[in-house]
């Protein structure tokens, strides 16, 4: 029952008081001109939506705005968006060509729209033309309704609700993508103790000069290199930024790194420490260096035994033995 009433609300943007603005919304400019040249003397009493398009594309950006910043669609439904930001970054996916151009489909546009006077052109199916038929519409509306802004946000609503559901339902189904590079970089932002660099080269191929190898390097506190190469660049940046995530998310390897920062203070900063504690002090910092080369050794060579073996439990495994 809801479904109907829904279905009769978005129904509404087809009624109008002065039908004539109805026609001239679905009368596009190619229809007019072919018309013309073959009535030369029975012009189009309501010429064409080249107008009404460019309103209605306004309109619907206007109330795009709207409706997220004044009438709060979709956060009454759904709880989605809390800044603006997210706002902006919905706007092109919401209001895609291919979103309108569902919508004046739904709507029946296809059957009034005049396109072309050649009855077997395929312009009626085409995304563009039927998302330009709908903002002609919303264009014409604006003028039926005499300009008045609160009656056509009241009659665009339930089409912004679908737009919007349909969204964010898609959004919803779509697999989430892996951000190792910005997970890593705001992890660094907020350990600013840290201090990484990343190398890049690009190195020829001993099998295939035509394709080169990519190589990333990636130090921090210049005391683990994590190095990775491959002949896919995004790929391999991909593998660099995710392992040097794995190591610094197990609190054994960053027990490990501030052990090394206090060590290398210590030398620095204690200049009447006796030679022989210097030593010793070196010897650890060596010693903390070799097992950062244990372990990513262990890390490459658990790549390729087993890709999906837990890292998680190789990093603790090694850890334990020092």
């Amino acid at each position: 029952m809801q479904s109907n009433k829904k279905d009769l609300a978005f129904k509404k943007l087809l009624e109008f008081q002065y039908p004539e603005l109805f026609k001239k919304a679905m009368t596009f400019k190619q229809y007019q001109q072919e018309y013309m040249s073959r009535n030369k003397d029975n012009p189009l009493k309501y010429g064409n939506n080249e107008n009404l398009i460019e309103w209605g594309s306004d309109l619907i950006d206007f109330y795009f705005n709207d409706f997220f910043t004044f009438q709060d669609l979709p956060n009454k439904d759904h709880k989605t968006f809390t800044s603006y930001s997210d706002i902006r970054k919905q706007k092109q996916l919401i209001l895609s060509e291919k979103n309108l151009a569902d919508a004046a489909v739904q709507l029946g546009l296809k059957d009034e729209m005049l396109v072309s006077i050649n009855v077997n052109s395929d312009l009626k199916n085409n995304p563009k033309i039927q998302s330009q038929a709908i903002k002609a519409l919303i264009g014409a509306q604006y003028f039926d309704k005499k300009k008045d802004l609160n009656l056509l946000r009241k009659l665009l609503i339930t089409l912004y609700q679908d737009l919007i559901k349909k969204q964010l339902d898609e959004s919803l189904s779509l697999p989430k993508q892996d951000n190792f590079k910005g997970e890593f970089k705001e992890f660094m932002d907020k350990h600013p103790e840290y201090i990484y660099k990343l190398n890049f080269q690009e190195l020829k191929n001993k099998f295939d000069q035509n394709q080169p190898i990519y190589e990333y390097e990636l130090v921090i506190n210049d005391v683990l290199p994590i190095k990775r190469n491959g002949e896919q660049k995004k790929a391999v940046e991909k593998q660099v930024f995710k392992d040097a995530l794995q190591l610094l998310k197990t609190d054994q390897f960053k027990q490990l790194l501030e052990d090394s920062i206090k060590n290398s203070s210590v030398i620095i900063q204690q200049s009447g420490i006796s030679e022989s504690k210097i030593e010793s002090q070196i010897h650890n910092n060596l010693q903390f260096v070799h097992q950062l080369g244990q372990l990513e050794k262990s890390l490459q060579q658990n790549e390729k035994i087993n890709e999906k073996e837990d890292f998680g439990r190789l990093v603790e495994s090694f850890l334990i033995k020092f």
